[in-house]
């Protein structure tokens, strides 16, 4: 490496930024100083009878000045950090440290963030000990890695270490962070927080080498049953399910007589991609060879958006001209009311764990019948009344569901085992959540 003046190595008080330092006067060392001990400005324009404005004036020039005068003292000082910069989206102070040597760090930090460096900000807050070109340079990489989960507890610094994230970044304090996306499962192990059950299926049943049934997933990752679990892989690409013995695998796996299929429609679309328009009994029957289940499940995936009758009366495909099948009523459930206009709809659902957990809640399907959405997969928007947000209803082609209601039962008190009722005010879209234990028996509030 060729001699480069502004490498200094050793701390030292004769050195140039020490001296550049000492040109400041004393308050406004002391001001800096204090504002790199995390005061702020208005904390400081107290001890100095000045306003939080004319304090981040001074700062501000006081900055200006001590880079004015480094680059009378060492010219090359901006290059050098610059190029370091360039090593790296992320640099720790330590590295920097050695271009420009400040045992206390205060005046390299006025000198790096007049250069337009910043400490970067995550989901944890602003992280001190490292530096950026672009704020958010180091929240990109944390949600690289986020992207990569989930991974195994040990496995955390050494994918932080691949993509150059330097070891003064405390990445677990930061991806233990209520914010983050990521969360601790059994073991230890990073899961993503919006698919915590999944990504436990996915280490258990790598660690298991061979498929396993729901039941067996459900207990082992403690999920809240084998059924919700099913469903949930069901929707993974990562996984599929051996037929007929409805056992669940990795997709990666080498296995025979695998479906490729992940649901009942996925296999009915793929088959009449293959043969055309086909009569109903035909279809159902090729279907089951390639994805095994009930009548019920197959005379669902009537209603999807995706199938249709020809003109000659086969089933066939939308994308080819088949004209899609709406719903016949089902039968009115004694849980759904209307009101004497039509227009206000009473939903009355138990309060139970996945409630609580904030899972979607099932519902008849008389419900999205009743309100017109006769085919699959469809949504309507209902805005809360008590501003909390919004209340999606979805018809998919094997039932009815809302979103989510955990955030309105927890602030209205309720607990597993309590009974609410969501009304839908059809002209208006809004929707209001109530409490409607009976006096005495209610699992909120403590029994006499």
């Amino acid at each position: 490496m060729g001699q480069d003046n502004t490498q200094v190595t050793t701390p030292s008080e004769a050195s140039w930024l020490w001296t550049i330092w000492q040109s400041l006067d004393e308050r406004s060392r002391d001001m800096l100083t204090r504002r790199e001990k995390g005061q702020t400005q208005e904390e400081i324009g107290d001890v100095y009878d000045l306003s939080r404005q004319r304090v981040h004036q001074v700062l501000l020039t006081q900055e200006k000045a001590l880079a004015q005068a480094a680059d009378m003292f060492q010219s090359g000082w901006r290059q050098s950090v610059l190029e370091h910069m360039a090593t790296a989206p992320v640099v720790s102070d330590g590295d920097l440290g050695g271009i420009l040597v400040d045992p206390q760090g205060v005046a390299r930090h006025a000198l790096l963030r007049q250069l337009g460096l910043k400490e970067p900000t995550t989901w944890a807050g602003r992280v001190a000990g490292v530096w950026v070109k672009e704020p958010q340079a180091l929240d990109r990489l944390l949600r690289q890695i986020v992207s990569q989960a989930p991974f195994r507890a040990d496995e955390l610094e050494q994918r932080a270490t691949a993509l150059g994230l330097p070891g003064t970044v405390s990445i677990e304090a930061i991806a233990s962070h209520s914010k983050s996306p990521l969360t601790r499962g059994a073991g230890g192990h990073w899961l993503r927080r919006t698919a915590k059950n999944r990504d436990a299926a996915y280490l258990w049943l790598q660690d298991a080498g061979e498929p396993r049934r729901a039941e067996d997933i459900s207990e082992a990752i403690e999920a809240s049953g084998p059924r919700a679990v099913g469903e949930a892989l069901r929707r993974d690409e990562r996984f599929r399910q051996i037929r007929p013995e409805g056992t669940w695998s990795l997709v990666d796996w080498p296995l025979p007589q695998v479906t490729v299929h992940t649901n009942a429609l996925d296999a009915m679309v793929e088959v009449l991609h293959g043969a055309g328009p086909l009569r109903k009994r035909e279809l159902f029957a090729r279907v089951m060879k390639e994805y095994p289940v009930g009548y019920t499940r197959l005379q669902q995936c009537m209603i999807s958006d995706r199938i249709g009758l020809t003109r000659d009366g086969l089933i066939g495909l939308s994308e080819d001209g088949a004209r899609p099948m709406e719903e016949r009523e089902p039968p009115h459930p004694a849980n759904i009311v209307v009101d004497a206009s039509g227009k206000i709809i009473g939903v009355r659902l138990p309060v139970d764990r996945n409630v609580l957990r904030g899972s979607g809640i099932v519902v008849h399907s008389w419900l999205t019948w009743y309100m017109g959405m006769r085919l699959a997969p469809m949504s309507r928007i209902f805005t809360l009344s008590d501003g909390s947000g919004d209340l999606i209803v979805r018809r998919s082609t094997g039932t009815a569901q809302l979103s989510s209601l955990r955030v309105q039962v927890q602030s209205m008190g309720m607990a597993d085992g309590c009974q609410m009722v969501v009304l839908l005010r059809l002209t208006g879209r809004s929707a209001a959540i109530r409490h409607v234990c009976r006096e005495g028996d209610c699992a909120a509030l403590p029994s006499d």
